[in-house]
């Protein structure tokens, strides 16, 4: 169910309910008296008084539908994509999305930078309730009993034309297996060959009682392509800054889109840069160049749907999802008293 904002006809959903969630005037009804920008309300901004009803604003599907575009549209973000729109400035930390072309310029990737081309605009917004980052790296058990090991130094002696020194290690591989571990090997084999399921250590585990050390260690296996994670409350308060709004919802979601509908071939969305502007980025992370894997919109950020009299949502919440492009390396990190490194990635 949705409600208009409009007290005159407001029944189920009070203005204490509405001025408690968004700061507007309970005793007067006006939402926003106050405005930074313009002196107006959001009511008076669209030129429809609070109250009032705009008569005749029902369109058509026709008249919807005839204004989207579906093709040919520029890519550049217009100007001053930045929320709140009348209060961000260079005193404030605040958090920057560049959004650039992606390309490619070989395989493998050498040098993130090289994964961006043209600039097609940045958005402002301010530093989330929660900012979290989390390095992980990916490591694995490996295993190598004294049979694998003296394989790999036969093979290595081979390879390195040194065959009397390989022979002298088959020998030595020879010799450590003991008459049972033979005796139990064939055992093994002759049982999974007439359909058992049994491992050499498992016979050898029920006959005398022992395995054979596969001197387990932990071994680093690769790095980790780190996530992050903002979550965004929009609360216009006049005309300019409602369609400002819209405009950054529209592009997180158009930039997150593969191009080429209808053809053979996709090309890969534009990438994100993510920057955290102001004093307080002395102390806090990096990031790489991310894809945006995910936006996530609520337009009822209240629980309720509610609208300005011109249909604008009163209330939205929006969750953008990234991925790095690329992993992080010991490499990437300043010296220790570098300061404008902040405290790396």
């Amino acid at each position: 169910m949705s409600y208009n904002l409009n007290w005159g006809e407001q029944k189920q959903y009070t203005k204490e309910r509405i001025n408690k969630s968004l700061g507007g005037s309970a005793a007067s009804g006006e939402l926003f008296k106050t405005n930074p920008v313009g002196g107006k309300t959001y009511a008076e901004s669209i030129n429809v008084p609070l109250g009032k009803s705009k008569g005749g604003n029902k369109k058509s599907h026709s008249e919807i539908t005839s204004k989207i575009k579906t093709s040919g549209a520029s890519e550049k973000l217009p100007s001053n994509l930045r929320y709140p729109y009348s209060t961000i400035d260079n005193t404030q930390d605040f958090i920057k999305f560049s959004i650039f072309k992606y390309k490619r310029s070989g395989v493998v990737t050498k040098d993130e930078n090289d994964l961006k081309s043209e600039l097609l605009g940045s958005i402002l917004l301010p530093i989330p309730a929660q900012l979290v980052d989390s390095n992980s790296a990916n490591y694995g058990p490996g295993n190598m009993n004294f049979l694998q090991e003296g394989g790999i130094g036969a093979a290595g002696a081979l390879f390195s034309g040194e065959g009397k020194e390989a022979g002298k290690k088959v020998n030595k591989m020879i010799k450590d297996a003991t008459g049972d571990l033979v005796k139990d090997y064939f055992t093994t084999q002759a049982i999974n060959s007439i359909g058992g399921n049994l491992t050499l250590d498992q016979v050898m585990a029920r006959s005398s009682g022992q395995i054979i050390n596969p001197n387990m260690e932990l071994l680093f296996s690769g790095p980790a392509l780190r996530d992050f994670s903002y979550q965004f409350k929009f609360t216009p308060r006049f005309q300019k800054e409602a369609e400002t709004v819209r405009t950054i919802i529209k592009a997180f979601k158009r930039n997150m889109a593969p191009k080429g509908a209808g053809q053979a071939m996709l090309k890969s969305p534009n990438i994100f840069e993510i920057q955290y502007v102001g004093k307080a980025s002395d102390y806090l992370n990096k990031i790489k160049l991310c894809a945006l894997k995910n936006v996530s919109m609520n337009y009822a950020g209240e629980g309720t749907f509610v609208t300005y009299q011109d249909g604008s949502p009163i209330s939205m919440n929006m969750t953008l999802s990234f991925t790095e492009l690329t992993p992080i390396f010991n490499e990437d990190y300043g010296s220790y008293d570098d300061k404008t490194d902040g405290v790396g990635y």
